[in-house]
C-alpha cells in the first residue's frame, strides 16, 4: 500500500502528488501516533555544525524531505529548525547522565510533532553516557517511513570507521524461500498436504487478525495494565528504557544449537524474560498467580512488507527509495508452560520456533494489504485508525526488528559504539525492538512507569540470555561428561 505512494514524485506539484497511504496516515493520526527513536552512541563528542553539515548533505543526497499532508508534499527543510539540543547540569558523573539522557528519552517521547512543520526531529546530546560520549537521536513519525527507510538513509549518509570508502555490507540471508523443484508422486502428495495445511492456517489467521482488530483481547497480567482494558486513554505516558547488548556470535550458536532462526531466538529470549519477570512479580504479591499472568499472552510481531516486492537481498532492499511504510503485523501466542517453575530456559526458543513455524507456513502476509484495502473502502479512513490502535491495544506485547550493518558505523568520521531504536505512542505498557548491527544484538525494552517494576525487569533482561546459553551449551556439555 506505500511503495506506489513514494516512487518518482520529484517532478509532480502538489495536487498531483500522491497520496500518503491509509497505513502511514493511521500512524500519525488522532487516534494514534507512532514515533521512531534512533539513539546512536558515539564514541567522541560531535558538533552542532557537523550534524547540520551531515543531514544536510542527506537532503541533497536523498533528493526529497517529505511532509505527510494528506499527500506527499516537498517542502524546503533547515536542518538547524529541526535540531534540539538540551542543556543538562555540568560536572556529573556518567552514571548520573546515563539516567539523564533515559528521562530526557521519556520527555520527549511523550511529544507529540507539530503540525506546522515535517514530521522529524535531530537531538543532540553532549553529555557522555556509560556508552559514550555523546549521543544523537533521530525522531521521525513513523508514518514517513519504517525500520528499514531509516537504514537506507543511515547507509547513505554515514559511513564504515574501518574503510570510509566502501559501503556498508549486511548479512547473507535470502528474503524469499526456494523450493526443490522436486515433483515426484510422493512429493507432489506431500505439497498438496502442505498447500491444505497453509490454506487452514491463512484462513485461522485471517479470523485471529479481524479479531485482534476489534474486541478480541488479552486479559490483564503483570505487563498489561488494567487500564488497557478500559477504553482508550493517553498513548504518551511516561516510559523508562533498558536494553541488553548481546554478542551476535553467541546468539547464533543457539540459534544453530537449536534449528532455529536468530528471530526464534528473540522471540523466545523475551518469553523467557516475561517468565522471569511475571514468577518474581507474582512472588512479591500484587495479588496476582504466576499461572494467572503467564497465560493467554500474544505477541504482535511488525513484520517488514518490502520482503514481498522482489527483493533477494538486504543491500538491494535499502537501496531503493524506501519511504512510505511497509509495516505489517502479525499475530503470536507467547510460549506458556504449566510447570512453570521447572522449565527449562532453552524451552521458550523451542517453543517459540514451532510458533513461528506454524506462522510462517501461511499465506496471511500475502493477503494483508488486500485485507486491509477492503477494511478502508468500508470503514473509511477513521476506521482503519481504530482496527490499527486496537491490534496494539488488544495484544499484550510487540516485538520489532531491524538487521544493520555488520561493521562499525562513524558519523563525521566518529566511531559509533552502539546503536539502538524503540517506538513510543504504542497502546500497550511494554514493548520490545531489536537491532542486529555491528556484530552485536540490541535488545531494547519500553516500560510503563509506575506500572512495570523498571529495576525488576531490568534484572531479568540482564541474565536471560545467559540462562538460555547455559542451559543449551552447558548442561549438555555436563550429561556428556557423565
Amino acid at each position: 500500500m506505500d511503495n506506489q505512494y513514494t516512487n518518482n514524485v520529484e517532478n509532480l506539484d502538489d495536487e498531483t502528488r500522491p497520496p500518503v497511504s491509509p497505513i502511514s496516515q493511521s500512524l500519525h493520526s488522532s487516534i494514534l501516533s507512532l514515533i521512531i527513536f534512533t539513539v546512536f552512541e558515539l564514541e567522541t563528542p560531535i558538533t552542532e555544525l557537523e550534524i547540520v553539515g551531515l543531514f544536510q548533505r542527506a537532503y541533497a543526497t536523498t533528493k526529497h524531505s517529505w511532509r505527510k499532508c494528506i499527500r506527499w508534499r516537498k517542502v524546503v527543510t533547515r536542518v538547524e529548525d529541526h535540531l534540539i539540543v538540551p542543556t543538562f547540569p555540568l560536572g556529573l558523573a556518567r552514571e548520573t547522565y546515563d539516567e539523564y539522557l533515559r528521562e530526557y528519552l521519556s520527555r520527549i517521547g511523550c511529544v507529540n510533532f507539530s503540525e506546522d512543520k515535517p514530521l522529524w526531529e535531530l537531538h543532540l546530546v553532549k553529555y557522555p553516557s556509560l556508552n559514550g560520549a555523546c549521543s544523537l537521536i533521530f525522531k521521525p513519525s513513523h508514518a514517513i517511513g519504517d525500520g528499514y527507510s531509516l537504514v537506507s538513509l543511515f547507509c547513505k549518509i554515514f559511513q564504515r570507521a574501518d574503510h570510509p570508502s566502501l559501503p556498508f555490507t549486511f548479512p547473507q540471508m535470502s528474503l524469499k524461500k526456494q523450493g526443490d523443484g522436486k515433483r515426484t508422486v510422493i512429493g507432489m502428495g506431500n505439497k498438496m498436504l502442505g498447500f491444505m495445511g497453509k490454506c487452514v492456517n491463512t484462513i485461522s489467521d485471517l479470523i485471529e487478525s479481524s479479531l485482534r482488530a476489534t474486541f478480541l483481547e488479552d486479559r490483564r497480567s503483570a505487563i498489561r495494565s488494567k487500564a488497557w482494558t478500559n477504553a482508550k486513554i493517553e498513548l504518551f505516558r511516561p516510559f523508562n528504557i533498558y536494553s541488553v547488548t548481546l554478542s551476535l556470535k553467541r546468539v547464533k550458536q543457539v540459534k544453530t544449537k537449536l534449528g532455529a532462526t536468530v528471530n526464534d531466538v528473540i522471540t523466545g529470549l523475551l518469553s523467557y524474560i516475561i517468565h522471569l519477570y511475571t514468577l518474581r512479580k507474582a512472588n512479591v504479591g500484587d495479588g496476582l498467580t504466576a499461572d494467572s499472568i503467564n497465560s493467554k499472552m500474544t505477541l504482535l510481531v511488525m513484520s517488514n512488507m518490502r520482503v514481498f516486492d522482489g527483493f533477494t537481498n538486504i543491500e538491494d532492499m535499502i537501496t531503493e527509495i524506501a519511504w512510505g511504510n511497509r509495516s505489517r503485523a502479525m499475530f503470536a501466542k507467547l510460549p506458556t508452560f504449566n510447570n512453570a517453575e521447572k522449565v527449562s530456559p532453552v524451552d521458550f526458543i523451542i517453543e517459540a520456533k514451532e510458533i513461528m513455524d506454524r506462522k510462517k507456513n501461511s499465506m496471511l502476509l500475502y493477503f494483508i494489504d488486500k485485507v486491509l484495502n477492503i477494511a478502508f473502502r468500508i470503514k473509511g479512513q477513521k476506521g482503519m485508525d481504530e482496527m490499527i490502535y486496537s491490534s496494539f491495544r488488544n495484544t499484550s506485547t510487540s516485538i520489532s526488528s531491524v538487521i544493520g550493518p555488520k561493521e562499525k558505523i562513524a558519523i563525521c568520521n566518529h566511531p559509533v559504539n552502539g546503536v539502538y531504536f524503540f517506538v513510543s505512542g504504542i497502546p500497550q505498557s511494554l514493548t520490545f525492538t531489536s537491532v542486529s548491527c555491528m556484530e552485536q544484538l540490541k535488545l531494547v525494552v519500553k516500560m510503563e512507569k509506575g506500572f512495570i517494576d523498571s529495576k525488576l525487569f531490568g534484572s531479568c533482561m540482564d541474565e536471560a540470555f545467559d540462562n538460555i546459553f547455559r542451559a543449551a551449551f552447558e548442561d549438555n556439555q555436563d550429561k556428556d561428561d557423565q
